[in-house]
């Protein structure tokens, strides 16, 4: 099955703030949590996200669906991505717990280190991607979303 790619989850470009990214993301796992056709997840960071979808096809067929977190300008310092990368996956290594039905959408991340990259990203393995949009919900931030 190939891998949707979605960018509607991705916060604007003017969220700087690594743990506003990560308490974004937080919110967008508890909303695949909830849903019982997700069990899994992963999260990744690139600097293209379309090579690494193919790539995610061929070596994570499990997973359905992409979605585009966040894009940090190239100019900010190099390596932070990199750092939000690892606080991410060892913030969310155990899991999400969805409170009401106690399900675990488990992590899918090994702890590596790579060389910077510039989009946060997340791979869920739901069944049904039809109902997820493909664009953000902001029209200005479409130019890199073709």
């Amino acid at each position: 099955m190939a891998l949707k790619l979605s960018y509607h989850y991705r916060l604007p470009a003017s969220v700087t703030h690594h743990a506003a990214v990560i308490g974004h993301l937080r919110e967008v796992l508890n909303v695949f949590a909830s849903k019982a056709d997700c069990s899994k997840f992963y999260i990744g960071i690139t600097n293209d996200l379309k090579r690494r979808r193919r790539e995610h096809e061929r070596e994570r067929p499990e997973y359905t669906l992409m979605c585009a977190i966040h894009k940090e300008e190239i100019n900010i310092v190099s390596d932070s991505f990199h750092n939000l990368e690892a606080s991410a996956v060892a913030q969310f290594r155990g899991g999400v717990v969805n409170k009401a039905t106690g399900r675990v959408l488990r992590c899918g991340n090994d702890v590596s280190g790579s060389p910077a990259k510039n989009w946060l990203y997340l791979l869920v393995d739901k069944r049904d991607v039809s109902d997820i949009p493909v664009h953000s919900r902001d029209a200005a931030m479409w130019g890199d979303e073709n």
